[in-house]
């Protein structure tokens, strides 16, 4: 079984957690142009949504969109665009919005797993 991580930091994990918690809705994961997490009911700065990219997949720090796409197609192990809508429980949302914690997304055969990471430590919580 091939299971694959992306991680997301908190500095800019917590304005899109704040958007999950003051809107509803959970998070949307987005591969389009990079990895992203949106919130389902997102809020916007202008007419743009506020996301957090996933460690090593934005968009801005690659000078090779093909190499991109390849290293975004190992990763997920799926080779086309991703859009995912996944919830976030109560307990995850309240370590996220915090700041203090950051987010693992496992990917599993397809399937995705939330998990916050806080101090070293994870805590799993199913989609």
């Amino acid at each position: 079984m091939m299971t694959n991580k992306l991680m997301f930091r908190a500095e800019t994990l917590k304005p899109v957690m704040m958007d999950v918690k003051n809107n509803g809705g959970g998070v949307r994961l987005v591969g389009a142009e990079g990895i992203y997490l949106t919130a389902r009911k997102p809020s916007y700065v202008g007419a743009k949504r506020t996301i957090a990219y996933a460690e090593g997949f934005d968009l801005e720090q690659w000078d090779d969109i093909g190499a991109l796409f390849d290293a975004m197609d190992d990763v997920t192990g799926i080779e086309c665009a991703i859009i995912e809508d996944l919830p976030v429980d109560t307990e995850t949302l309240e370590l996220l919005t915090t700041g203090e914690a950051d987010l693992a997304v496992h990917i599993i055969e397809g399937e995705f797993l939330l998990a916050a990471v806080v101090r070293g430590a994870e805590v799993n919580h199913a989609e």
